[in-house]
């Protein structure tokens, strides 16, 4: 039941506030003293299309403001249980047209629309040529079913088509799911098959650029390290120092040491000699060798763009 409205600078009414009661009520007066722009102000607090051109010339914006009681309307409580409003016997339905344009449901924000659903279970506007809610199949179901006092029956009707629809869209999210898993699966799939066949080898890859470096001056290195191989053996070389040392300390025994020392570092310069030797033959100027590092250098490192 419609308790109260109240009504600020909408078209020509600067203040208004109406007060219903039970049974019939009546507002009457001559064309034009604003009896329409009340019905207008019902409907625009409940959610009716609004335009700026209704505010009150003068004003920046117009509030309606109506108040119904519905406990004996119980599919209006579940309407706002399920809109997650607090069910309360009274609800209060309030518009603003310009400036922010809010629309509330009992001091909360709500949408125009949230209205519109609740205003369709509390009033029904006939005019000569307002759309009839008794045309409305909704309308009409509403009302054959509160006659047969199916009301239980219509909540247990709505609970188990509600969980109905929860399994259904459970079901969808759950195929959703395993598609989206079998995708990943198979492009996680296609990534190790990826990694398996590039053979990954940890530390490969700093390997192959000393290697590359080492290819790439291959005539270098061994000329540097043949000369120092030569400088080594040659007739200045430290095994003819110590043995020259050596016949010296036969004279002075003082020279002993310094013999023994040389004939050491004679040792260590043979076993440097052999390491370099051994090293020049090792190392491969082979040009296709070098091609095979680039080429396995520039793999690996597509690799790690790719795959992180």
């Amino acid at each position: 039941m419609l308790k109260s409205l109240r009504v600020r600078d909408l078209a020509l009414i600067a203040s208004a506030d109406v007060s219903f009661g039970a049974g019939l009520n009546l507002l009457t007066g001559e064309t034009g003293s604003g009896k329409s722009l009340v019905v207008d102000a019902l409907t625009l607090s409940l959610g009716a299309r609004a335009s700026t051109d209704q505010v009150r010339h003068g004003s920046d914006r117009a509030l309606v403001e109506s108040v119904f009681e519905i406990s004996d309307v119980p599919l209006a409580t579940a309407l706002l249980a399920e809109m997650g409003f607090d069910p309360e016997a009274e609800v209060v339905l309030s518009r603003e047209i310009g400036g922010r344009g809010a629309s509330r449901l009992n001091g909360r924000p709500a949408s125009p629309g949230q209205l519109r659903q609740l205003g369709r279970l509390l009033v029904d506007v006939h005019g000569q040529h307002e759309h009839h809610s008794l045309q409305e199949p909704e309308a009409q179901t509403r009302l054959l079913d509160a006659f047969a006092g199916s009301q239980p029956e219509l909540a247990s009707v709505g609970t188990a088509h509600a969980a109905w629809r929860g399994a259904v869209e459970e079901q969808v999210r759950l195929e959703r799911a395993k598609e989206r898993g079998g995708r990943d699966r198979e492009y996680m799939e296609w990534q190790r098959a990826e990694l398996v066949k590039v053979d990954l080898r940890s530390g490969e890859d700093a390997e192959l650029v000393a290697e590359r470096t080492i290819s790439r001056h291959a005539v270098r290195l061994t000329e540097l390290t043949q000369t120092a191989r030569v400088g080594l053996t040659g007739d200045e070389g430290p095994a003819q120092a110590a043995a020259l040392v050596r016949s010296a300390a036969e004279l002075d025994q003082r020279l002993a040491g310094l013999a023994g020392r040389l004939e050491v570092l004679a040792e260590e310069v043979s076993d440097i000699t052999d390491e370099l030797r051994r090293y020049g033959e090792g190392i491969d100027a082979d040009p296709g060798r070098l091609e095979a590092i680039e080429s396995r250098l520039a793999e690996l490192e597509s690799v790690k763009k790719r795959f992180g």
